[in-house]
């Protein structure tokens, strides 16, 4: 019989005292979850402000990009026209009266 209640006594004990433990882990972890939350509801809030600032970017940029007829009135290059270089005292290869002449221009500074 004696030994019967050393060993109910020691199996109570043992529950116990692991109970005691779980509750003590259990607030641990309360908090940390509570801390995790915290820190989710913060990246939220930063995620917003910067989809906000996506958006407002977006509607710049639609702004911007809209042509304004005035402005694209710029001249357009004519590939038919002929443009006369004097070539003056210049190095010349080749034929200096031909019909087609290639001139580089370079500025060394």
């Amino acid at each position: 019989m004696m030994k019967r209640s050393i060993k109910y006594f020691t199996l109570l004990t043992s529950s116990l005292l692991l109970i005691s433990c779980f509750e003590a882990d259990t607030a641990s972890l309360e908090k940390a979850i509570s801390k995790v939350q915290d820190n989710q509801k913060i990246i939220l809030q930063k995620i917003e402000s910067l989809e906000k600032g996506q958006q407002g970017l977006r509607k710049n940029l639609a702004a911007n990009t809209k042509t304004d007829p005035k402005k694209d009135n710029k001249p357009k290059a004519d590939p038919n026209k002929v443009y006369n270089v004097a070539v003056g005292n210049s190095v010349i290869k080749g034929n200096p009266n031909a019909k087609v002449t290639i001139t580089e221009w370079m500025d060394f500074q």
